[in-house]
């Protein structure tokens, strides 16, 4: 009983360091959605997509009618990423400085100061509880990027690589513990 109130203390101060730590990677406006395609949506849903890479599990798809800009920056490609016909990512190419500035700018404008370190000033990182977005341009190649990734999904692919690496030991191993109890 002597020990509760230190231990108390410890577990408090332990869960509002991470409450802290995850209020310090938020950043303004997190979206719940890309151009109004809700993240996690069933591909069924959708019937504007259009499918221009199968991968299995993943799969690419362009929008019927969709604009090929943001803000005032011309893009070469915009691809609607789903994993188990479940909307995920976004993937943007677009070539040239210009079209960088002007997309950097929107960005910033939509969300703010990405909440994590800058990298030379053409790569941005923005970590949010439930979306990320990174952008990144290349001089050499004078290509760009920008990517949005819905997390909670992003977290089932690594733990559904990490049971194919395994090959479901754990989850054997859980049944056949169950099983002999």
């Amino acid at each position: 009983m002597h020990h509760f109130p230190k231990k108390m203390c410890l577990i408090v101060t332990a869960v509002v360091a991470v409450m802290l730590s995850i209020c310090a990677l938020a950043y303004e406006n997190e979206p719940s959605d890309f151009r109004g395609v809700k993240w996690g949506t069933h591909i069924e849903k959708l019937s504007d997509m259009v499918l221009a890479l199968d991968g299995g599990d993943f799969k690419a798809y362009t929008r019927k009618g969709d604009k090929m800009v943001i803000g005032d920056a011309t893009l070469n490609s915009l691809h609607y990423i789903f994993y188990k016909d479940e909307f995920y990512c976004v993937r943007i190419e677009f070539a040239g400085f210009s079209s960088f500035s002007k997309i950097r700018d929107e960005v910033f404008r939509m969300h703010g100061e990405p909440a994590a370190e800058r990298y030379f000033d053409r790569h941005f990182y923005w970590g949010g509880s439930n979306t990320s977005i990174k952008l990144d341009y290349d001089d050499s190649t004078e290509t760009g990027e920008l990517g949005y990734k819905f997390l909670p999904i992003d977290f089932q692919i690594d733990e559904d690589e990490r049971m194919k690496a395994t090959g479901g030991a754990g989850e054997a191993a859980e049944r056949s513990m169950s099983t002999s109890q």
